[in-house]
C-alpha cells in the first residue's frame, strides 16, 4: 500500500530555504511554474468553480473538519471578490480554502512554483527564529534572530500565515511559516508590506538590533553562505559523501569509536517509485532494494551497539520501502534492543509511517521532537489541476488509522530541542543524547 506525502527539493542544507512540500506523489520538478498575472477574472472564476465542484467530490471526506455551508461560502466569497483581487491574492485565498479542509495533505503550497522570495532562510530554535542561510552581501546576519518585518513582530507575522498553511499540528506550522515569511506576495496579502522592498530587523545575542532593507533575490551556489560553513566540526548528520548522488535520499555510515551504525533516511522513494509517480528522470534514482542489501551487509560485518535511524528530514513518499526493510531488520538477532530512531518537525506522512514501523516491528526508542505529520489522518494524495491557472491542489483519498494511542503527532520517548549554540558549533544535540 502506498502511503505518501509531500516532498522536498533537497534535504541538504538548502532545504531550509527551498523546501517544496506539495503533497504525496509529487516532486518539485513535477510542479508547473504558473504566471498568475496573465489569468483573467473570468478564468479565475472558472477555476474557483472547478475547485468548489471537484474537491468535495474527490476528497475522501472533505467535511471532516469544515461544514459544507462554510466551504461553499468560502468558494462563493472568493468568486465574488475575484474581480478586485490580484492574481497572487486569489492564489493565496485558494490556499486558505484548501487549508480550511483541515488535513495537511490537502493543500496548495505557495512555495511550490518558484515564487519570489527574499535571500534569507530562517530556522526555529526553541523560541527564536535564526538566520541560517543568506547571500554573501549579508553574511553578517548569519546566526542572528529575526525579530520583526516592517516593524511587525515576527511572532505576529507568523501567526498571520497560519490560515494559509494546511496543517494538523503546530510542528508543521513551524516548518512552513519559516518559509512563508520570506515570500513578498504573502507579506503583501497579510498587510505586512505593499511593495517588494521590506525592512527586516535582526538581533544579536548582545541585544544589538540591525535593520536591513531587502529586495527579493535568488540564492545561488556562487552567493550562498550558511551557518554550517562556519561550524568548527561537522556533525554526523552532515557527514555524507558529497560524491554520492543518492545521499540526499538515504545513506549510512559506521562510527567505530561509538560502535554505532547511523542510517539517514530522508525520502521514501527509489527508481520504481519515481517511475510510478511519472518522473521523467526516474532512471537517475537508486534501487532501494539494492541499497538495503548493502546496508544489511554492513550490519552483518560490523560490531554494533546502537543502530541509529534518522528520520528528521523525511517528508515521505512510498512507505512500503521502509516497511519491507524494517521487516528484515526485525529478524536480525544482533540488533535486538539496539534501535534508536530520530524524529522531528519535518518528519511527515510516510516519514511518520516509518516511525510507526520501527515502533511496531522492533520496539525502537525515539529521540528528538514531535513529528510534523500526525500518526492518524488523511493522506495518499491525488491532484486537482485548475483548468486555467494550472495550479495544482493536492487532496487526500484515504484515511489511515495507525495507532490510537497518539492523539496527533508522534511523540518521542526522549524530547530533545536543538539549541542554536550547539548547532553553530557542529554539535547534534539529539545524536549526543543517544550516545550517552
Amino acid at each position: 500500500m502506498i502511503k505518501v506525502t509531500r516532498d522536498k527539493l533537497s534535504i541538504l542544507i538548502v532545504m531550509l530555504f527551498l523546501i517544496s512540500l506539495t503533497g504525496c506523489k509529487s516532486d518539485s520538478k513535477q510542479v508547473s511554474s504558473v504566471n498568475v498575472k496573465n489569468i483573467t477574472t473570468k478564468q479565475w472564476q472558472e477555476d474557483i468553480d472547478y475547485l468548489g465542484t471537484n474537491l468535495p467530490k474527490d476528497h475522501k471526506n472533505i467535511y471532516h473538519s469544515i461544514t459544507k455551508e462554510d466551504f461553499d461560502k468560502e468558494i462563493l466569497d472568493l468568486k465574488n471578490d475575484a474581480p478586485k483581487l490580484k492574481g497572487y491574492e486569489i492564489k493565496c485565498r485558494l490556499a486558505e480554502i484548501a487549508a480550511s479542509v483541515g488535513d495537511a495533505h490537502t493543500s496548495l503550497n505557495l512555495n511550490s512554483d518558484n515564487s519570489s522570495t527574499y535571500p534569507i532562510a530562517v530556522q526555529h530554535f526553541n523560541e527564536d527564529l535564526r538566520v541560517v542561510i543568506t547571500d554573501k552581501a549579508h553574511k553578517d546576519i548569519l546566526g542572528k534572530k529575526l525579530i520583526s518585518i516592517n516593524g511587525i513582530s515576527i511572532d505576529k507575522v507568523m501567526k498571520k500565515t497560519d490560515s494559509l498553511i494546511s496543517h494538523e499540528n503546530n510542528q508543521w506550522l513551524e516548518v512552513m511559516d519559516a518559509q512563508y515569511v520570506m515570500m513578498p506576495d504573502i507579506l503583501k496579502l497579510l498587510g505586512v508590506t505593499t511593495k517588494d522592498k521590506v525592512e527586516f530587523s535582526f538581533q544579536d545575542d548582545n541585544k544589538k538590533i540591525d535593520k536591513i532593507e531587502f529586495y527579493p533575490g535568488k540564492l545561488t551556489a556562487e552567493n550562498i553562505v550558511k551557518v554550517q560553513d562556519e561550524m568548527p566540526i561537522k556533525p554526523l548528520k552532515l557527514q555524507y559523501d558529497p560524491k554520492d548522488k543518492t545521499a540526499n535520499l538515504y545513506w549510512y555510515k559506521y562510527i567505530p569509536k561509538d560502535k554505532t551504525l547511523y542510517f539517514q533516511y530522508n525520502k521514501c522513494i527509489d527508481r520504481a517509485v519515481a517511475k510510478m509517480y511519472g518522473y521523467k528522470d526516474y532512471e537517475d534514482y537508486p534501487d532501494f532494494d539494492e541499497f538495503s542489501k548493502g546496508l544489511l551487509k554492513e550490519i552483518d560485518k560490523k560490531n554494533i551497539d546502537k543502530f541509529v535511524i534518522d528520520l528528521r528530514n523525511n517528508g515521505g513518499g512510498d512507505s512500503s520501502l521502509m516497511t519491507t526493510l524494517v521487516d528484515k531488520l526485525a529478524n536480525i538477532n544482533k540488533l535486538k534492543g539496539k534501535f534508536y530512531v530520530i524524529i522531528g518537525r519535518e518528519t511527515f506522512s510516510s516519514g511518520v509511517f516509518a516511525a510507526v514501523d520501527f515502533m511496531d516491528y522492533v520496539k525502537a526508542k525515539f529521540y528528538g521532537e514531535p513529528t510534523g505529520g500526525n500518526v492518524n489522518g488523511y493522506g495518499d494524495i491525488k491532484y486537482l489541476v485548475l483548468p486555467n491557472s494550472k495550479l495544482k491542489i493536492s487532496y487526500s483519498t484515504k484515511y489511515f488509522n495507525l495507532d490510537n494511542k497518539f492523539k496527533k503527532n508522534f511523540i518521542p520517548d526522549v524530547t530533545i530541542n536543538e539549541t542554536f549554540n550547539d548547532y553553530k558549533n557542529g554539535i547534534d544535540d539529539v545524536y549526543e543524547a543517544i550516545k550517552k
